[in-house]
Parts: C-alpha cells; structure tokens; sequence
C-alpha cells in the first residue's frame, strides 16, 4: 500500500512540477523506466559483475586444465568470454546513449512535447541494449564460468549436455584478464556518469519547479 502511495505521489509530483519531460515519462508504459542516474548505476553493476571473471578464472580447480585454453588468465581467452565481452560492449553503448540524451535534455529544456519523445525514445532503446541484451549476455559468462568452478565433474557434465565446452579457445587475442580490467575501469566511469547527471538533472528539475 505504501509502495502504491509513494508511486502515486511521484506521478503526481511529476505532473505538477510542469515539466513536459516528466510528464510524458509516466504517460508512456514502459518495462525499464528508471531514471537516467539509476540506469546509469546498475549498467555500472553489471561491468562490475564483468569484472569477477579474473578472480573467478584464478579459482577454477586444477581438475579443470583439459578444458581450458591455457592456465594463465592473461592469456586465456575462452570462447565463452567473448559472450561477455558483447554484453560489456552493449552496456557502454546503452550508458554512452542515456549519457547523450541527458545532455540533449540539459541543453534543449525546456523541452517541447516531440523533443521529450525523442529523448525518451533514445532511453528506452538504450536501456534495452544495456540492462536488456547487454545485462543478459554478462549473466550468462558469469553463470558459465561458475561452472568451471565446480571443477571436471561440473564442466564434463555441461559438456555432455550441451555437446560444446565454453572454455575451448576463442581464436581471438582477447585474454580473460583484459577484459576483466576494462569492465572494471568502465564500471567506475559509468558509476561517476551517473552520479554527476544525478546531481545536474536535479539542479535542472528544481530550476524547473521554480520556475
């Protein structure tokens, strides 16, 4: 009930605080509506996630040797990494496409009622590259190298079912530590885009309000 009220009062705050974006954001019905700022801080989560993969390679038993493509993570490049590596790379389009359009909002406000649809176009289509496809591509590497974990028995057994071993190499010079450090370091500037656009989307509603 009180999670009801609370929604009930954001919409209505939205509505009266006269502007047009606000507005037209709680009109459209949209699975992911969060805000650019929240966006921002769970696209940054999963690039942490991206991250774990280093450590997680380090862990694998030596039971899991025959399935791999070498021992040494900055070597490695197992063809699983690569699905990660597409996910990293959807959740720096999505944050770099939310990043634009709250930049397009800054600059063009007060914005007219098309102008808040474009720029709502624009971040309904990045959250899905990024917390859709890209979140559910790092979920899936993570689920997989988890297997390794569980040592020859676990990797022999999805081996078996699956007909493939995920960890058979890539073929690419794309080592697991690589990727890894990159996630980290886009994780973090992820993290500070969305707390930044945090603070400046708020001075720009209150400016609004005021208004």
């Amino acid at each position: 009930m009180d999670s009801d009220t609370k929604s009930d009062d954001r919409i209505t705050s939205a509505i009266l605080s006269g502007s047009t974006y606000e507005r037209v954001r709680y009109e459209r019905h949209s699975f992911l509506r969060q805000s650019v700022p929240r966006t921002l801080t769970l696209q940054s989560a999963f690039l942490a996630l991206l991250a774990i993969l280093l450590p997680m390679y380090g862990l694998f038993p030596e039971s899991t040797v025959a399935y791999l493509p070498a021992v040494d993570p900055h070597v490695a490049s197992p063809k699983v990494l690569l699905l990660g590596a597409f996910g990293g790379l959807l959740e720096l389009v999505g944050a770099a496409l939310l990043v634009a359009a709250a930049v397009y909002r800054v600059r063009r406000a007060p914005l007219s009622e098309s102008e808040a649809h474009a720029a709502l176009d624009a971040e309904d289509f990045a959250r899905y590259v990024g917390l859709g496809t890209g979140g559910l591509a790092i979920l899936l590497t993570v689920c997989l190298f988890a297997v390794g974990l569980g040592g020859e028995s676990a990797v022999g057994a999805y081996v078996a079912n699956a007909g493939a071993n995920p960890f058979t190499a890539s073929g690419f010079d794309l080592p697991v530590a690589t990727v890894s450090l990159l996630a980290f370091g886009a994780s973090v500037a992820v993290f500070y885009a969305g707390s930044y656009l945090s603070v400046i989307l708020s001075l720009l509603r209150t400016r609004q309000h005021d208004g």
